[in-house]
């Protein structure tokens, strides 16, 4: 176990990584384990090749992937994995961020206890980050509690800085990550019980720019739902249904509130209705962007417009058919409404994809397996 692989994925770090490196050397040497960094970049534009072949002269323990046609953290990291000869896996940013230092504290932790996985954690007692702003650890902040049904007490599963073993790796389901937090599909999808978490302090970017975007945000919120599915199959989709039923049904009903001070219930149903069909529309594309690997159904939109019409046409006609003219419009809207939402889960059920969750295998291609790189019998260069 005393034998470490380092992961280290880049986009455009050329001014960090001859710090790093040398830091990342001292680390190992002063516990004397074998180790070997592998860096892999996305096709740098910064000139980071050109560094990384002067470091691997000086440092024979790093290794190189130069990515041309691929981009994403995640994937750059699963990339490193597979090239991976050791027995400890350790992930961590380019950026200076994750304390080199703190290295053997992870590696210990894995090696001498029973944890399955090891995060170089900012929320535990003795971490801290450094000088966050209020926006900032709000971000993170609620990132974390949007993950806490999938890790449970795990404190910062949003973390880059992790260990785990090769062999807990080998038993991971199909992975199928989106963004940034390759931590948290890795503890999902590789069925991890037992989390560690060892004090870090998190730095300041040393160099460059972030890579954390609105983008990458939005991509988490994606990820979050994927991982949702996997783990929860039956109970998230139904929960999916009730927040989009929720949030179109308060559209429905402020339209209708508006509308009938100056038009009758022929005019303003249709309208209240279609405001509900178009705040589900938002929710079911984000589905289908989330979900796009694993949805079986051919036409998505197609199926999508025409059950929507059968909801709109049936609500439409029960709202009319309740009481007469002088019936209120409030209880017009809530009839109609639960037609609505009685056809739509009858129909989706039946029809789509979205109420019976995630199912069979996704299309070819849309997963990762990891084949580890064969174990080097001796390798007397990577030690020191």
């Amino acid at each position: 176990m005393n034998t470490v692989s380092i992961i280290i994925p880049t986009y455009n770090e050329a001014l960090n990584l001859p710090l790093l490196i040398p830091q990342i050397a001292a680390a190992m040497r002063s516990r004397g384990w074998t180790w070997e960094a592998i860096v892999v970049d996305d096709n740098s534009t910064d000139g980071t090749p050109a560094v990384l072949a002067d470091l691997s002269a000086r440092f024979p323990q790093l290794r190189c992937k130069i990515r041309p046609n691929e981009r994403g953290l995640s994937s750059a990291v699963l990339a490193g994995m597979s090239m991976a000869r050791y027995d400890v896996l350790v992930n961590m940013d380019a950026d200076l961020s994750h304390p080199p230092e703190s290295l053997p504290d992870l590696v210990d932790k894995l090696i001498h206890t029973d944890a399955e996985f090891v995060i170089g954690s900012r929320y535990v007692p003795g971490g801290k980050t450094e000088d966050w702003g209020l926006l900032r650890s709000l971000n993170s902040a609620g990132a974390t509690l949007l993950a806490k049904p999938l890790v449970g007490p795990v404190r910062d599963p949003m973390a880059g800085y992790f260990a785990l073993r090769r062999q807990t790796l080998a038993q991971a389901d199909a992975l199928n990550p989106i963004g940034y937090k390759i931590a948290l599909e890795l503890i999902v999808k590789c069925h991890v019980q037992r989390v560690a978490e060892v004090p870090i302090t998190f730095h300041h970017r040393r160099h460059g720019q972030s890579k954390l975007t609105l983008k990458e945000q939005l991509r988490y919120l994606e990820h979050l739902s994927r991982l949702y599915d996997y783990k929860y199959p039956k109970a998230s989709p139904r929960v999916k249904f009730l927040v989009a039923a929720g949030a179109g049904a308060a559209a429905c009903f402020a339209v209708a509130g508006t509308l009938n001070h100056w038009v009758n219930a022929l005019l303003f149903l249709p309208a209240a209705l279609l405001a509900m069909v178009l705040v589900t529309l938002a929710f079911f594309i984000r589905y289908v962007v989330a979900q796009r690997n694993f949805i079986q159904m051919r036409h998505p939109f197609s199926e999508f417009t025409y059950i929507s019409l059968a909801e709109l046409l049936t609500g439409w006609f029960f709202g009319l058919s309740t009481g007469d003219a002088q019936t209120h419009w409030a209880i017009k809207t809530s009839v109609a409404v639960g037609v609505v939402l009685v056809i739509r889960y009858t129909l989706r059920k039946f029809f789509l994809h979205d109420l019976r969750g995630i199912r069979g295998t996704p299309r070819p291609g849309a997963s990762i397996r990891v084949t580890f790189a064969p174990r080097p019998q001796s390798n007397p260069a990577a030690a020191g």
